[in-house]
């Protein structure tokens, strides 16, 4: 112990200079949101993309709203500030990732000066010290999505609605006038919240039970600031009505939100099973069970170790003893009080006499923090709303939509070092206590901190489901090419024209691949779903990605270059182009072959002339109400019987036609389910535009083509 101390000393002079410690503390959490941005998380996850180049985009392009339809909803606060960086830094990791790793940042101070205001120096110390390190942060801190900004406004708006509180009565005459400005600094932090993110709506909803409970507490202090509150909700209520007004007149716009509020929807009809469930995983997710999805966390990864878990839930006991205990007491004196039937009460007050208050308790000692009772109920409440959303809503547990938890889950975890800062045990000097809280508050940090740091950094972005939903092998190829560009190896120029396998599910594969390629890198790829299609020129293809069963798998040469789980390949597969038929796009039939064992209709397509399409707009998935987001160009493949009548169809084009280029040939399967002993006796082709439905016609004016089938013979016919 006389080394601890001895440590101690020579540190204290360090650990109690607030500024420079709160500098040293900010500086940590900087350099963890900062650093290595460009490989944890390892890809680009398709929300970052369609929140920045579709959406933040829409402000730079002078598309100003208070809220954006797309992908199912955005208030549009943290747009405005994104398209900032966008506008600055293009889109790469700055113009994406900078704001949300700046606002993960600042949250980490304001979640001491929180702490500091409400129960002390310790708790504030030790929650923002765990808060920097926090796997949760980290994550939210690290993609460009709008929900780590929403701890930073309600941080703001508490801390302002605490300055609002008089720290002694004998100010309260002269405190509301020194308190105007944290009153609109308060609303004028609320109402941010309204503006970035669903669930900062449920933050003047902590304000409100919180003056509830004052209103039962401690009657004497409602009476003294309810007038203040309630110019601060009126004042919220106003900045947040134009977005009610822009809501109102599209309420098609928050379908999200009844899309994910299952439980909610089932106990309306009677079935509280879900609900029930909703809490019970909920809960569990700080100490046994964690947020299932691969995107946002390791599944089922709880927020805390062992050690974490047990300092949040003893803060959770405690901060339910110390705001319940003085409702219980009055709720017992009141009983003890309560007259007998027919026996009046002694000493009762007259009629209209006013009823005696009820003192606050624990009276501060002069410049102490607030009565411990109001704290600890106002972070009570504050935890509960934050929760409260994955009680309501699918998945339960989700670190998402919890995120408004975020701070107040680490003041829980940090609240029994206030408590033992303020106990007093026989034996125990000043020091002591001083040093046990020193080494309480190194074992809550440093449980945090190991294994969060661990988890975020090593474990979460090498997991095989991590790296898909993130495409960290696209970024491999985009690396790969970029390296090839900066130092081409002997005998090997520049990779520029080449094809690339993907789902073709929206264009976020694309954009990851051309966010990541440096501006110098001059290519071309040409994407194809390998599940239907192959790229016979360009024949150099990178394949292999996404795991899928390949339709050409024997097509490619020996010899093939790994780069992350793509395989760079030489096809070596080729068609006969005997004639062509063209259509007035640009692009024209070369072959056709139909495989009467499988009923498989395959067609190879060459790109004569620059392609004819339709402009195709950046579009959010999911898209805004109303709007077409499917593709502009489909090739149709039907069987038909012997007398014209439709057997099976299946559409479908498996490559982007926006990514051809001239000369571009690929080959692609149709695969109509034609029942057993069905005779088949025409086969029928051609283009058109899913959209409109509309056939692209041949040169020669035709809307289909036919091949009639005649012992395994093909011949195009009119």
């Amino acid at each position: 112990m006389s080394y601890l101390r001895a440590l101690f000393a020579v540190l204290r002079p360090l650990l109690w200079q607030e500024k420079t410690a709160l500098i040293l503390l900010t500086f940590v959490a900087f350099s963890l949101r900062f650093v290595g941005l460009d490989n944890v998380p390892p890809g680009w996850r398709d929300d970052e993309l369609i929140n920045t180049l579709v959406i933040s985009q829409k402000v730079l392009d002078g598309d100003l709203a208070l809220y954006y339809p797309d992908a199912s909803g955005h208030e549009a606060l943290y747009h405005a500030l994104n398209a900032i960086f966008l506008a600055l830094f293009g889109p790469g990791i700055p113009g994406i990732r900078w704001l949300s790793a700046a606002l993960g940042t600042l949250a980490v101070p304001l979640t001491y000066l929180v702490g500091r205001r409400l129960f002390g120096p310790a708790v504030g110390w030790t929650a923002a010290a765990a808060l920097a390190f926090s796997f949760w942060s980290l994550m939210y801190s690290r993609i460009g999505l709008r929900h780590i900004t929403l701890p930073l406004w309600s941080l703001a708006a508490f801390y302002f609605f605490w300055r609002t509180m008089p720290p002694q009565p004998a100010d309260a005459a002269r405190f509301p006038f020194h308190a105007s400005r944290f009153t609109l600094l308060t609303a004028f932090f609320m109402a941010l919240g309204f503006y970035t993110y669903f669930a900062g709506r449920g933050v003047p909803l902590v304000l409100l039970a919180f003056m509830g409970y004052v209103l039962i507490v401690a009657p004497d202090l409602w009476r003294r600031q309810w007038r203040m509150w309630g110019v601060m909700l009126a004042l919220t209520a106003l900045l947040a009505l134009p977005l009610a007004i822009t809501l109102g007149q599209q309420p098609e716009a928050e379908g999200r939100v009844a899309e994910l509020a299952v439980p909610v929807t089932a106990a309306r009809q009677g079935d509280f099973a879900p609900l029930l469930e909703h809490v019970v995983v909920t809960l569990n997710m700080f100490h046994s069970d964690g947020d299932g999805e691969w995107l946002y966390n390791i599944p089922q990864r709880p927020l805390f170790s062992p050690i974490g878990a047990a300092f949040l839930w003893l803060g959770v006991a405690l901060a339910m003893y110390q705001a319940g205990w003085p409702v219980l007491r009055i709720a017992y004196d009141g009983f003890r009080r309560r007259p007998t039937p027919n026996a009046p009460l002694p000493n009762a007050p007259l009629p209209n006499a006013p009823l005696p208050n009820v003192p606050l308790p624990n009276a501060p000692l002069p410049n102490a923090p607030l009565p411990t009772a109001l704290p600890a109920a106002f972070l009570l409440l504050w935890w509960l709303a934050g929760i409260s959303p994955a009680f309501l809503s699918v998945p339960p547990a989700s670190l998402g939509h919890t995120i408004l938890a975020q701070p107040a889950t680490y003041l829980l975890a940090a609240l029994p070092l206030g408590w033992l800062g303020q106990m007093t045990f026989t034996g125990w000097g000043r020091s002591d206590r001083r040093t046990y809280l020193v080494l309480l508050a190194a074992l809550l940090v440093g449980s945090v901190a190991l294994r969060d740091t661990r988890d975020y950094f090593v474990t979460w972005p090498q997991r095989g489901m991590t790296r898909f939903l993130y495409r960290a092998d696209i970024r491999d190829v985009a690396a790969f090419l970029n390296e090839l560009h900066a130092q081409p190896t002997a005998g090997q120029s520049p990779l520029t024209d080449f094809g690339i396998s993907g789902l073709l599910a929206g264009p976020w594969d694309k954009l990851a691949l051309q966010v990541d390629l440096d501006e110098a890198t001059a290519v071309s790829p040409r994407w194809y779903n390998p599940e239907r299609a192959i790229l016979l020129r360009p024949a150099l293809t990178f394949h292999g990605w996404p795991n899928v069963p390949e339709a050409y798998a024997g097509a490619y040469a020996p010899g093939d270059v790994a780069v992350g789980e793509f395989r760079l390949s030489q096809v070596t597969q080729t068609v006969d182009r005997d004639e062509a038929v063209c259509f007035v796009n640009g692009l024209c039939l070369v072959t056709a072959v139909y495989h009467p064992d499988t009923h498989m209709l395959e067609l190879g397509w060459w790109v004569k002339s620059p392609l004819v399409l339709p402009v195709m707009p950046l579009i959010s998935n999911p898209p805004p109400p109303g709007v077409y987001s499917g593709p502009r160009l489909a090739a149709f493949g039907q069987l038909w019987d012997s007398e014209g009548n439709f057997l099976a169809g299946d559409d479908g084009l498996w490559v982007d036609p926006y990514t051809l280029q001239v000369d571009d040939l690929f080959l692609q399967q149709h695969r109509p389910q034609v029942a057993p002993g069905v005779g088949v006796w025409t086969a029928v082709f051609g283009l058109y535009d899913p959209m409109t439905g509309a056939r692209i016609l041949t040169e020669d004016g035709r809307d289909h083509l036919r091949l009639m089938i005649d012992d395994l013979r093909f011949a195009i016919c009119d």
